[in-house]
C-alpha cells in the first residue's frame, strides 16, 4: 500500500494540483497528513518541503517520520528519517534539515529544508508518519526546480551582398540558462518567420533557447522596430526586448533642383543628386543620355553646377551612385525655354515669365517698360 502511495503522478496533473494540499484519509479519520501538491525552488536556493500531521484527537503516538524521493526513471529511495528520541538521520548528510522537529518533543511538523537546490533534486518527495496504533499515513509533494533565464535581443549583421529573394537572419533573441526552456516569439507587422534552436545552458539542467528572425531584406525594412517576447515560469510578465533592424541596400537615387523654368542665359542653376544608401556611397558620376556633360556643367559630388544655361543644357542628365552593394541611378530631362514672356503686374510694371522658344519669334527680344 505504501509503495502505491509513493508512485509518481503524471506530470500533466501537477499544474492542476499545485494550488491544493494533499490530505490522506477520509475527512472522518482522526489523523491526516498535509503537504502541498507542488513546490518550486530556484537553482542554488534553499527550498522548504512542508509536511504536517493533523490530529482530531490526542491519542496518537508518532514512532518515526521518513522522507523518500522518486524520480520518473529511478526507484524510491530514503533521503531523511526523524526519530522522536534519537533525532534526525540522513543517508547523504549536508544538504537536508528538519526545520521544526526536535528530539524529545511531540513530532507533528516534519517539514524538510533542502539547500543548494540542483536540477537533479526535481522529483516526487513523500513524507510518511509511522504511528501507533493508527499505522502509517503519508503525503506526496512534487518539487520543481526552476532557473530564471537571462535574455537579450540584438540585430544580426546582414551580409553585404546584392539583395535577393531569399530570407536572411536580421535579428536574434537569446534566452540563456532557463529551466524549463523559455518560449520565444516575435512581434512585428513585417512578413517574417523565426528559426528556433535549443542547446544546454551554462549550468547542469538548464537550457539556452536561440531564435533567429528571418526576413527578405529591403530598404523599407531598415530602421523598422521588432520586439522579441520571452515567456518563462520564473517571470511575472513576459520580457519584451525591442530591436531596431539595420538593413544594407544599394543606392536609391533621385534628382532635384529643376523647377521646369530654366531659360537661356540663366546663371547659377544647380541639380542635386539625392541618395538613400546603406552603407554610404563611395562614388558619384554625372553624365547625360548622349554622353559627357555639357561644357557649362560642372560635377561636384552630389551637385551639378550649371554656370550658364544654354542650348547644350537641353538634355537628359543622369546621376549614377555606387556603394559597397552596387549602384543606383536617376535621370532628369531639362527643357530649356527661350526667353521671358511679358505680363502686367499690379504696380504697373511689366513682369515676365519664361516661354518656350517655339512660342515666340527670335526677332522679339525681351523688353521692360511702364504703362
Amino acid at each position: 500500500m505504501a509503495q502505491a502511495v509513493l508512485l509518481a503522478w503524471p506530470r500533466l496533473l501537477i499544474p492542476l494540483l499545485s494550488l491544493f494540499w494533499w490530505r490522506t484519509g477520509a475527512e472522518t479519520e482522526v489523523v491526516s497528513v498535509l503537504a502541498p501538491a507542488q513546490v518550486h525552488g530556484f537553482l542554488g536556493d534553499t527550498v522548504k518541503l512542508p509536511c504536517k500531521l493533523q490530529l482530531m484527537e490526542d491519542k496518537v503516538t508518532v514512532t518515526q517520520v521518513t522522507w523518500t524521493r522518486q524520480k520518473p526513471t529511478e526507484a524510491i529511495r530514503s533521503v531523511a528519517v526523524f526519530h522522536p528520541t534519537q533525532g534526525p538521520s540522513f543517508p547523504e548528510p549536508g544538504r537536508l534539515e528538519f526545520v521544526a522537529a526536535k528530539p524529545g518533543e511531540e513530532l507533528r511538523d516534519a517539514s524538510l529544508a533542502l539547500r543548494g537546490l540542483g536540477a537533479e533534486d526535481e522529483a516526487n518527495y513523500t513524507c510518511q508518519f509511522a504511528m501507533f496504533p493508527q499505522g502509517g499515513r503519508s503525503a506526496r509533494t512534487w518539487l520543481r526546480v526552476l532557473a530564471k533565464p537571462q535574455n537579450k535581443a540584438e540585430t544580426q549583421e546582414v551580409p553585404l551582398s546584392p539583395l535577393g529573394p531569399e530570407p536572411v537572419p536580421v535579428a536574434s533573441c537569446v534566452s540563456t540558462g532557463g529551466r524549463p526552456p523559455a518560449h520565444i516569439s516575435w512581434s512585428s507587422h513585417l512578413d517574417r518567420k523565426a528559426n528556433k534552436s535549443q542547446v544546454p545552458g551554462p549550468l547542469p539542467g538548464t537550457f539556452t533557447v536561440i531564435s533567429l528572425l528571418t526576413l527578405t531584406p529591403s530598404s523599407q525594412m531598415d530602421g523598422e522596430n521588432v520586439t522579441c517576447r520571452v515567456e518563462h515560469e520564473s517571470l511575472e510578465e513576459p520580457a519584451l526586448l525591442p530591436v531596431i533592424l539595420s538593413m544594407p541596400y544599394s543606392p536609391e537615387v533621385s534628382i532635384s533642383g529643376y523647377d521646369d523654368n530654366w531659360y537661356l542665359g540663366l546663371r547659377g542653376a544647380t541639380l542635386h543628386c539625392d541618395v538613400r544608401s546603406k552603407p554610404e556611397p563611395t562614388g558619384y558620376n554625372w553624365s547625360t543620355s548622349t554622353g559627357p556633360l555639357p561644357p557649362s556643367a560642372v560635377a561636384q559630388d552630389t551637385q551639378l553646377l550649371i554656370h550658364t544655361v544654354d542650348e547644350s543644357i537641353n538634355t537628359t542628365f543622369i546621376c549614377l551612385v555606387t556603394n559597397a552593394l552596387g549602384t543606383g541611378q536617376a535621370e532628369l530631362t531639362v527643357l530649356v525655354r527661350g526667353h521671358k514672356r511679358r505680363s502686367p503686374s499690379a504696380n504697373g510694371k511689366v513682369s515676365y515669365s519664361t516661354v518656350d522658344s517655339k512660342d515666340s519669334s527670335p526677332q522679339d527680344p525681351p523688353t521692360e517698360s511702364t504703362r
